[in-house]
């Protein structure tokens, strides 16, 4: 590799500390779009989704949600159920 070939492939690769700070921006901001966790028990879940309390029950027995378990009580995460029936949606279209 001649000396202007090298030279060429370092300027392609170099990065101004603007450019960076520009990713890190990006970034910081895709990450604190991050939504936290909503916890609630199977009741409001069905009023949350506008169903009955039976079809989430039936989401549970089919495997399309998850329940945690908080003490004694059943809790489900409905930021969770969204994205997981979303890709239900996605799969039947």
């Amino acid at each position: 590799m001649t000396k202007n070939n090298y030279d060429r492939k370092e300027l392609a690769m170099t990065v101004t500390n603007e450019q960076l700070m520009d990713e890190l921006k990006t970034i910081q901001k895709q990450l604190s779009n991050q939504q936290p966790h909503v916890w609630k028990r199977a009741e409001r879940v069905a009023s949350h989704f506008d169903v009955s309390k039976s079809t989430v029950k039936s989401w549970k027995e089919k495997g399309i949600i998850t329940p945690y378990k908080h003490d004694n009580t059943v809790i489900y995460d409905i930021i969770a159920i969204e994205r997981e029936l979303f890709q239900v949606e996605n799969e039947k279209g």
